[in-house]
């Protein structure tokens, strides 16, 4: 498809081109025009911008200390899109006052989809092999998904969060901005091909994408506040990062009058926006993403593409140009597809893998990258067949996109195979084995509520009354609890929030941070808490039985944004305690909390030479933290009417902790208990807790 204009005199000159056909393709060149003449030079600073985004992506999903906000990586690509793509266009216009779609759509069908499609096809593969049936089965209809260029919309509806347990573990999460990336290339030629057609000039095409940006950036703010996942994930709440490539590309070299000292700091300026926002996002209490805090990086991105146009090999432009960046840059395409799939199946390989081992496994993917990057990717995309017959690029997407939707299919069934078995169905039953507390709507406050939420069981007026007060962790005591309750004849009084432990701390699982949402749980923990202790305190009960999820605190095995520190415990510890000084309390030592889902570490075994009984099992020190045990204990120092019951026995054996016991699956995922096993432990608890109450009486 052409399509012919003939735009107004007075048009911007759009500062984009390549050296020659070949490295147009490269989508790296800028185009300088001093009067109607272009020179064309290429963009070192663009090359390196790339490996500035990829390199903070891979560290971000390493684990790397000080790269918590490493995801910003996809706004700065975002961004460079914008830039290289409307100017890409605009330049043709310019040139031969057509617009060749179809070429368009050729060119972008070599680029991506070769590469893409060999990573799904040895991804969904290699699952087959080292995943769960569970893991598989999502890997699959992801991939389904990202075949159809639709896997942010996948990943919107099935997950809560980027986080999310449902994801963390899928090797084609990272497939989302692909998907944002695909739709932009068929919303953006369209939308600049029907305002040229009709507005005829490059004023009217500057507004129109003005207008898009700022109802976009108005979209993402709205539903970062709202409905964080389509904040994250689509496309409509991310063209404004587009956008704002799209009318730096437009904005003529020389318009804005800034002397070149002046420049040089601006594109340092705004490299250290980029690169501050990822170091420093962990640091930026009750700070939602995207939200406002997306401004930073695609600012910072934008000043830094702007600095080296009017100036290349200026200011940051030195470093960007510099050797490996440049080569980092040229192949962050390959390493962005390969670094996802091979982290995470390093991590099924190793389920207790260090940073370091993350590190080393993102290291290997680009050595993946760089061989797949010279023997499928650049031979395909310049092929002279392919270059001279886009049609046949066209057919190539086709065939891509129906071998891609085929593995995904095959992987689907495989699945659905594997999880035939009896021990895959008791696996997977154990995710489901929850207390039946959380089937009581009216017992459990949600994370993202203040309400106060209380409910009895067992008799009505009795000698003992026990009050279960915590977050999930506590939930997970219920069953014994309320069959000591019935057994005994006490009374057992539920006040549980999710997210907010019994301690004066706020929430220790961040997860959904970046998603909108834990400013609001930070704020219902905080208003909750105080109310809930003060009910429990005019109940009178004879003890008062505290659960709290603190045992990750201070492991380095799970990629948390930010969670208090032992001082913070410590001292939290003490002020619940002296709000129920008068009561006599008994705190249960948190369970171990594994690096890894249990049961699907589980269901992995089954499939593998590994031993089901060994195959997950993990050293204490991985699972369990002795400080924050002593930073609880020296909050509770002095205090005689406390009490803490300790059952990591039956957790742990010479020095290694156990997923499962026997045919009892201990876990429903990191660090919760299945209602079946915590049922196990009644008498256990039972013996300990009537010792308690006994001496307390």
């Amino acid at each position: 498809m052409k399509t012919t204009f003939f735009l107004k005199t007075g048009s911007w000159p759009v500062r984009y081109l390549g050296r020659s056909e070949m490295e147009a393709e490269e989508e790296n060149t800028l185009i300088l025009r001093a009067d109607t003449r272009p020179i064309m030079t290429f963009r070192s600073d663009i090359e390196g911008l790339r490996a500035i985004a990829i390199l903070l992506v891979v560290l971000f999903h390493c684990g790397l200390p000080g790269f918590s906000g490493g995801f910003v990586g996809v706004d700065v690509f975002f961004v460079l899109s914008g830039f290289l793509i409307t100017g890409m266009l605009v330049n043709e216009i310019q040139r031969t006052s057509k617009l060749d779609l179809l070429e368009f759509y050729a060119r972008r069908v070599r680029r991506l989809l070769p590469a893409f499609a060999l990573v799904l096809v040895a991804t969904l593969l290699v699952g087959a092999i080292l995943l769960s049936p569970g893991e598989l089965n999502l890997a699959g209809y992801a991939g389904r998904a990202a075949a159809l260029y639709m896997s942010n919309m996948f990943f919107d509806k099935n997950a809560r969060g980027y986080f999310d347990q449902d994801v963390e573990f899928n090797p084609l999460l990272h497939t989302w901005s692909l998907a944002v990336e695909e739709q932009f290339y068929v919303f953006w030629p369209v939308l600049i091909l029907v305002t040229l057609r009709w507005g005829r000039s490059m004023r009217a095409l500057i507004a129109v994408l003005c207008v898009v940006t700022i109802i976009s950036l108005g979209v993402g703010l709205w539903f970062t506040t709202h409905h964080g996942t389509f904040a994250f994930y689509e496309l409509p709440a991310r063209a404004w990062e587009f956008g704002v490539g799209g009318l730096a590309v437009l904005l003529s070299r020389g318009r804005l009058k800034i002397q070149v000292g002046w420049w040089s700091a601006l594109s340092w300026i705004g490299l250290f926006a980029i690169l501050g926002t990822g170091f420093l996002y962990s640091r930026m209490e009750g700070v939602s993403f995207p939200g406002w805090l997306a401004l930073l990086p695609t600012v910072g991105t934008t000043v830094v593409l702007l600095a080296g146009t009017e100036y290349p090999n200026r200011g940051a432009g030195i470093v960007l140009a510099t050797p490996v960046l440049q080569l980092l840059g040229r192949l962050s395409y390959s390493w962005y597809l390969w670094h996802w799939p091979v982290l995470v199946f390093a991590a099924v390989l190793i389920p207790t893998i260090s940073v370091a081992g993350k590190v080393v496994a993102a290291a290997l993917a680009l050595l993946v990258a760089g061989l797949s990057y010279h023997v499928v990717e650049r031979p395909i995309r310049f092929h002279p067949a392919l270059l001279t017959r886009p049609v046949w690029s066209v057919g190539l997407a086709g065939a891509v996109t129906l071998c891609s939707l085929g593995i995904s299919w095959l992987s689907i069934g495989i699945a659905a195979e594997m999880a035939k078995g009896p021990k895959d169905r008791a696996i997977t039953a154990a995710k489901r084995d929850i207390t039946k507390l959380w089937s009581y709507h009216e017992c459990v406050s949600p994370a993202e509520s203040a309400e106060v939420k209380v409910c009895h069981f067992g008799k009505e007026t009795t000698d003992i009354h026990i009050v279960l007060f915590g977050d999930s962790h506590a939930v997970d005591w219920f069953t014994p609890l309320q069959r000591m309750a019935e057994a005994t004849g006490w009374t057992l009084t539920t006040v549980v929030k999710l997210g907010c432990p019994a301690f004066d701390i706020g929430p220790t699982t961040t997860g959904p941070r970046q998603l909108g949402e834990i400013g609001e749980i930070t704020d219902a923990c905080a208003r909750w808490r105080p109310e809930a202790l003060r009910r429990i305190v005019t109940m009178h009960p004879t003890h008062v039985f505290l659960g709290n999820a603190i045992s990750h605190l201070g492991l380095n095995n799970h990629d948390y944004l930010e969670t208090p520190s032992l001082e913070e415990l410590q001292d939290g510890t003490r002020r619940t305690l002296e709000a129920l000084t008068n009561l006599h309390v008994i705190i249960i030592r948190d369970v171990p909390h594994f690096p890894y889902d249990v049961p699907a570490c589980l269901a992995r075994s089954l499939h593998s030479i590994l031993q089901l009984d060994h195959a997950c099992e993990a050293p204490m020190s991985d699972v369990i933290n002795p400080a924050v045990l002593n930073a609880v204990d020296t909050g509770a120092h002095g205090m005689s009417q406390v009490n803490v019951i300790d059952l990591t026995d039956s957790f742990c054996e010479m020095d290694t902790c156990k997923p499962i016991l026997g045919d009892i699956v201990m876990y429903r995922d990191h660090d919760h208990l299945t209602a079946t096993f915590a049922d196990r432990l009644a008498s256990i608890l039972s013996a300990k807790l009537q010792a308690v109450v006994n001496v307390s009486d």
